[in-house]
Formats: structure tokens, sequence, C-alpha cells
């Protein structure tokens, strides 16, 4: 790949810059199902290995595997003892450390072939000064790897890549160092400082052979140390804020925060393509026309943004005066080593080089976690143009909920690409807006992807005004086959013009480009993106003296799964739901003084955050890996019934909920008011207490059911649902069995429904009325609540209830990889956590068991029948 000037580049960017977006195919909308193709990501494949056996490098191989990261040999096979050779090393390395391949027309390896799969990878590495060839001009390619060799690789992986090199207190010794050659010492002392690579009975065995597990288990450290790397990415800019007139350019400069080289290469982006744009090494050109955007710049997983301001250009009255200034500019910006003839011929010619490949590409479009066939039925109305994103039109492509999606583009061949771009669109009267950012991956095999970045906007979520912005991330020299981009969907996101544009004639010239792989925790929320709530406790606090106060003891034990013997072994609920009871006053005086309970000193939520530092200390995680409880909070319902709810400001009369008098157009703006209120005062209070060990997951509508007498009661909560994404947290609802609107929730907009199933009433509860409530759930996609109170402790009537829920769902496999709400009276559970009788301890020992999906009973409870 042909390393142009830099300079040369950015004059031609100034100067041609409409004629660049002039020529800029337009783009389009989601893939039919009879055009898409699945392309695999990775980490959506199980692999298994049938020969690992109880291997010691068994975890590793797997995760690796998982990743696309190292493959088998075949017919299920890994052959973890077969010795690995030094091309297959490279591969692997390049991979786990995150070094882009790039094809190279000069063969300097006898051994390695330009053409060669191996050639990205090997002389990648030879770039970067890792791996060196031998004195007869090959790198013995297909020799087997010795551990002296690798120990060599790995140090210089270390430097190049700024990985934090161990220091020891002791002297490495192994009784075997005269087996060592000099040239190794230095490198396996480091590597067994680093822990990387350990001998065994005092031997390293230098010229011992590497197998194919040891490369693994060596290659999952390495993953390891480049994870944490992205995860502390620490870097400095030379800018806060960039200010410049149409037509020139100033460069953004990172820096790592301790002076050292950086371990990642820099991506940048900017948001506003139409005014400027900004090229890999970080100079930023502005267009000819005025405006502000924001540049984002990625290292590691860490994102910063830089607001930029572009001004016009000098009255031509002014530029005579300017002439001579403006010239040193423009030739500051020159290398000034190179010669500068024929500048408008490389400049046009540069231009041209940039070609947008994405149309006709095979695309797939993917959801954050698992689909929604009804909100694909939705999205089906909004398909955007036949052959979708990538096609060039001017059509939207609808996205519905479903928490985000992944569009990945699969070019016909490599590519050398240097920019992603996306167009989104914001029109909130609709339920349409911006997502908060894009992501972009890239890789070479549609396996194994690395993270290019990350671009973020301005758009306000509340912005009423229709808004269309392209989020494009700039690529640093990069060849792959194909490209991922991944954004949040609240509730509707349009989006058109997929474009991923390569240049044969790169202007790159900042050495070896590193990236990171994708993140796991992000990873993780994409998998489980349906699930980040998973067993969440009702709590009911407010009034009723202490049934109603919890504190930190009646908190831990439901955290925490407590065994008899005190040890904390586990999480038991991972959320808890905080909401008044229902005989709360529907008035500003009532749900004041519910807030001020809810945020009082040593109770509620003070106390959760409390019980989760326990727990955290108990686990050991306090000062490393601490957990963070979810919390969601409930918006009290503005009964049609309330007449003076009280006055929002002194010079407002007193809100009426009631449309009798004032219409139901008023008394439905008067309940909107009152409810946009509240979710201040509660946001306010609840940035303003800062709990360490508590996450705010998302808002609960306190309601059971839908009132259709109550005015305009769907509008309403779709108001509220869209208030609430805004602040980019979820809507729960718990309607009760048979509740009018049951069948509607997700086009209300709320993320998750529990259904209520109201077993504790005085008559027995039948098999079948269980079995009922689990169809119900099962029909409209819900979760379900379990249900218990004190009387289970008692009477065997309600104790085969409780039971009887967890047998049902057990059977039906719901008590694995679903969601579950969880009610229990007041604080019912807690007497069972802490009991000495072993039937009733035995209640949340099980409940414990059948989170975790271990609960084994199968036969319902019958007759007058426990323990």
């Amino acid at each position: 790949m042909s390393k142009k000037r830099m300079g040369s580049r950015i004059v031609a960017a100034c100067l041609a810059f409409s004629t660049l977006v002039a020529a800029a195919a337009p783009m389009a909308g989601a893939v039919p199902d009879t055009t898409s193709t699945t392309v695999e990501s990775g980490q959506d494949q199980a692999v298994a290995f049938t020969d690992l056996g109880n291997s010691y490098a068994k975890d590793a191989i797997n995760r690796l595997a998982s990743l696309q990261l190292i493959g088998g040999q075949g017919d299920g096979l890994f052959h973890p003892q077969n010795k690995i050779t030094r091309q297959d090393i490279a591969v692997l390395l390049s991979k786990v450390v995150g070094l882009q391949p790039e094809s190279t027309d000069d063969a300097i390896f006898e051994d390695v072939p330009a053409d060669s799969p191996y050639a990205p990878y090997i002389y990648g590495l030879s770039d970067l000064g890792v791996m060196n060839g031998r004195n007869n001009n090959t790198v013995g390619a297909a020799d087997p790897l010795t551990r002296q060799e690798l120990a060599v690789l790995l140090s210089r992986l270390m430097e190049a890549s700024q990985v934090a090199k161990a220091v020891s207190t002791t002297e490495v010794s192994y009784s075997d160092e005269q087996d060592m050659a000099d040239y190794a010492k230095e490198a396996i002392a480091e590597v067994t400082n680093q822990r990387w690579m350990q001998g065994a009975g005092g031997n390293f065995n230098p010229l011992g052979n590497v197998t194919r597990a040891e490369a693994a288990v060596i290659a999952e450290r390495v993953l390891n140390a480049r994870f944490q790397q992205a995860e502390q990415a620490d870097f400095t800019l030379n800018t806060a804020s960039l200010s410049l007139m149409a037509g020139t350019s100033e460069r953004v400069k990172v820096a790592s925060a301790n002076g050292e080289k950086l371990p990642f290469t820099p991506i940048y982006a900017f948001d506003r393509p139409e005014l400027g744009s900004i090229l890999p090494d970080g100079t930023f050109v502005a267009g000819p026309t005025p405006g502000k955007g924001n540049v984002s710049v990625t290292m590691g997983y860490k994102t910063k943004t830089i607001p930029v301001e572009i001004t016009n250009a000098p009255q031509p009255e002014q530029q005579d005066e300017q002439k001579d200034d403006s010239t040193r500019e423009a030739a500051a910006t020159v290398d000034e080593s190179q010669p500068a003839e024929n500048e408008e011929a490389g400049e046009a010619a540069e231009q041209d080089d940039l070609v947008n490949v994405a149309p006709g590409s095979f695309t797939s479009v993917k959801t954050f976690g698992p689909p929604d066939s009804y909100f694909q039925t939705v999205e089906k109305q909004y398909p955007g143009p036949v052959g979708g994103l990538v096609t060039p039109s001017e059509e939207w492509t609808g996205f519905n909920r479903q928490f985000g999606r992944k569009v990945t583009v699969a070019l016909s061949q490599d590519k050398p690409l240097e920019r992603v771009a996306l167009t989104f669109r914001q029109q909130k009267s609709s339920g349409i807006t911006m997502p908060e950012s894009m992501d972009v991956e890239v890789s070479r095999d549609g396996k194994a992807w690395s993270y290019a970045g990350k671009v973020v906007h301005d758009v306000p979520a509340s912005e009423d005004k229709q808004v269309v912005r392209t989020l494009s991330v700039t690529l640093p020299d990069i060849e792959a086959r194909y490209v991922r981009v991944s954004f949040p969907v609240k509730v509707f996101a349009f989006a058109r013009q997929l474009e991923v544009w390569a240049n044969e004639s790169s202007s790159w010239g900042g050495g070896a480009v590193l990236l990171p792989p994708p993140s796991p925790t992000q990873m993780m929320e994409d998998i489980k993106a349906g699930n980040r709530v998973e067993n969440m406790l009702l709590a009911y606090s407010g009034a009723y003296g202490d049934r109603g106060n919890w504190t930190k003891d009646d908190f831990l034990p439901m955290v925490g799964y407590r065994t008899s013997d005190g040890y904390m072994r586990d999480q038991m609920f991972d959320t808890v739901l905080f909401l008044p009871y229902q005989d709360m006053a529907a008035t500003k005086v009532g749900w004041q003084g519910y807030l001020n309970d809810l945020f009082g000193t040593n109770r509620q939520l003070d106390a959760l955050n409390s019980a989760m530092r326990e727990y955290n200390r108990l686990r050991g995680t306090l000062y490393t890996t601490p957990t963070q409880e979810n919390v969601v909070l409930a918006l009290p319902y503005p009964a049609m019934s309330q007449t003076n709810f009280g006055k929002l400001a002194d010079n407002k009369p007193s809100l009426s909920f009631n449309p009798a008098g004032i219409g139901e157009e008023q008394a439905y703006e008067n309940r909107k008011q009152a409810l946009e209120w509240y979710f201040q005062e509660l946001l306010k209070r609840w940035n303003k207490a800062e709990y360490p060990y508590l996450k705010l997951e998302g808002i609960y509508w306190f309601h059971e059911l839908i009132e259709d007498g109550a005015p305009k009661e769907r509008d309403l909560i779709r108001s509220m649902a869209s208030m609430v994404h805004d602040e980019a947290l979820r809507f729960y609802w718990i309607p009760y069995y048979g509740a009018p609107g049951v069948q509607e929730w997700k086009s209300l907009y709320f993320d998750y429904a529990f259904l209520q199933p109201n077993y504790y009433s005085d008559k027995p509860v039948q098999l079948d009325r269980i079995e009922g409530v689990l169809d119900t759930v099962s029909k409209y996609g819900m979760g379900v609540e379990i249900e218990g109170d004190e009387r289970m402790y008692r009477d065997p009537k309600f104790y085969q209830t409780y039971y009887n829920q967890l047998v049902a769902a057990h059977k039906l496999g719901m008590d694995k990889n679903n969601v579950h709400a969880y009610y229990y009276g007041s604080k019912t559970l807690i007497q069972s956590a802490t009991s000495t009788d072993p039937v009733v301890r035995s209640i949340y020992d099980d409940t414990y068991k059948w989170m975790r999906g271990k609960f084994d009973r199968e036969e319902y409870y019958e007759g007058s029948e426990m323990p």
C-alpha cells in the first residue's frame, strides 16, 4: 500500500472539499430477508473440541476459540499436544494483541511469499520489530517454535504494545540456563516475571517445542493484558476544543497520560461530515460551510469528545491583506521533505482513490439480545430500500426497540478502509431519536473482530426539531473485508446511507495499527441485552412502620445468597424495585413524602447501598471489581379521581386530574405535568445522592392495569416511556392476571412486563390456574412474577402454591435465561433467610436454586402435603 504525503492530502481536502461531498454516493435502509446473508460474528458460535479431556489448557482454548482467535485442525479436534509453527504463532499473537494485518508487495522472506495467508501477519510483526528473519533470508515460517523463541517474541511484543513489564523482587534462575541462547536470557526472565511463561521442575526447557495447548494458555494471558490496557486507557488531547476558519485545518494530537508510547492506535470520528472531515492522523479539515460539530477520539475502550466550530473564511477584500499569512499556513501543512511540484495532479488522483465500496455488499442486521417478533412486525412498516442500508438511496429504514442493532457488511474482498459512515434522523414527535453513539468494528475474516472506535454527537434527546446527522469514523490504514456498526435503539431509530470508504492510495504514515478486541463487557451486554435485570425484588416502603422500612441488615440476605453457616456465596436478587404502598395519596405532598422516605438516611436506598458495600466486602470484591445493585424506581399513578393534586409553582393553580369541568385534554396535560415534575425530582435526588454501589436501571409504571376511562391513558404511558428512554433507562410494568391492556404492553413502549399471578387469595389455587398464567406469559412474551407471603410458612395451601409455581415454571424451562420479578408481601423472604427451622429456611435455599436453574423438583405438591 503506497504512502502518500499527508500535507498534500490536507491541502487537497481543503481546496476540493465541496467536490468530495458532492461526489459521495447516497445510501440506504435495512436488508430484506430475500437478499441478506448471515455473516458469522465469532462470539455467536459455540465451539467444542472432543480431544481436550481434562487438559490444563481447556478453558483457554475454548475461550480463544469462542472469540475465533484460534481454530481446530478438523473433525472437531484441536490436537493440543501438537507442535505449533512460527507462522501459526504469528497469526495467533497478531490477533490477540490487535495488530491489524496488511498486504505487502515485497516478500522479503523467501519462505513467506506475498500471496501466503500468513504474509499479512508475519510481515506485520516484522514491521513491528517482533518477528525477525534469519541469515538465509527466511523466517523459518513452517519450523516448530521453541520456548526460548516464544519468550523473545513475547518480550518484544510487550515493548511494542506497551504492556507494563512486571518488576520482580527476586532474580529469575533456571537450572538449564546453560541451554539458553544469549539473546533469549533477558526475554526469558521478563516473561517469567510477567507470569506469561513458567518453567517446570526448576527448568525452563528453552529448546523444547511449544505445543498448541501451551500457545493457547500464553495467548490468553496476552489477551487479558490487552483487555486490561483497553479498559484502563488513559490519554490526553492537545486541545479541549477546535475553532478554525472554513478551508483551514488543525491537528488533534493524542498522548498517553504517562508520556509513554500509546498502547493502541487512536481512532478519530466526526458527526458532521458536511462541515469537514478528520484524517487518520487526527488532522481536522474544515469545509467551506460554517457550523458546529463534535470530534470523537477513541483509544482502547475510552472515548473523549472535542467540540468543533467552523467560522466563515475572510471576505475577498480581506484575503489580499492576509495573503502572506494564508500562504505560510498552507505551506506549513505540507511535508517539506517531499517535492511540491504537480500538487494539483496528485490532489485530483487522491480524491479519485476514495471509493464507497459498500453498495451491493452482503449485509446482516441483528438485534442486541434475542429478537422480538412483535417489534420486528412493527419494523417491517419501514423496510428501507431494496438491498438494505448499503444501497444508495434517500429512503429511511426504521428500527423499532429491541435495545440496538449490529449491522455487518461483507465486502467482496479485503479493502484498505478509510472511513465508515451512517446517517441518522431525529424526529421526536414521531418517537424517532438519534442513537447516543455508533461503534465500529472491523475484521479480516468475519470471525475475529477488532474494535475500531466510537462516534458521538451533541443532539439532545429532547430536541423537538427534525435533525439529520451522519456519524463518521475514520480508520487508519486498516485492510478488512468485514465491517460492523452498532448503535442503540430506544423506541425508533431511522437510518440510511451506510458507507464504507476505501482508499487504494492511503495517506497513513503512522506505522503499525494496534486495536483492542471488542470489549467483553459490551459483548456480554449485547448477549444479555434483554437480561440486564435477571431477578428483581419488590420492596414496598414509605408506610406501615417496620414493614415498610428496609435496613442494611434486611437487604443483605436479599442482595447476596447467604448459606446457613453465614458464608456469602453468590448474588441473590440483582435488582430491587422500590415502590410505594397502594394507598399513597395522589397529591404533591404525598409524592414528596414518599421521596423523602426513599432517600432518607439509613433506610431504603441508603440502606441498600450500605448492604451492597458489605456484600462486596464479604465477597472480597470491594477494592477490586465491586458489584453494583440495579435499582428500579416507581412513577406514582396520577389517579383521575384527584381534583386537588397541588401546585407545581406558586403562581400556578392546583392541578386536577379529573376531566369533569376541565376536559380530557387538560386533564391529560395535568397528569403529564405532574409525572414530569416527579420524574425530574426523582433524578435530581438520585444524582445528588451518588450511591457508589447502586445503578439506576429503570422506571416502573405503578398502575397495574390500563384505565380505559382515564384521560388519554395510552398517550400518557407512551409519553412517560419516551421520557424514561431519553435518560437511557428502561420502562417496567407488572399488570395483574387478566388486567385490561396486558396484551398491549409492547405497543405501549414498555421494555419489560411481568405478569402478576394473584395467587394469594383465600381460595386454593389449582394447577390449571398456574399453568394458565404461564401460557399467558408465553403468549405475550412477558416475564412472570413469583409470589409469596408470610402465610406460606404456616399454611400448607400457600406453601404448595409457592412451590407449585416454581415447579411449573421449571418444567417449562422458564427458570433459566429469563427475567423474573418477585413479590413477598413486604419482607417475607427475610424470615426464611434468617430462620433456624429447616422447612422455613429451605424456601430461601430453593428460591436461590430456582434462580440459578438448579431447582430439581418435577412433581407438584398436592392435598395438604407440606414437609
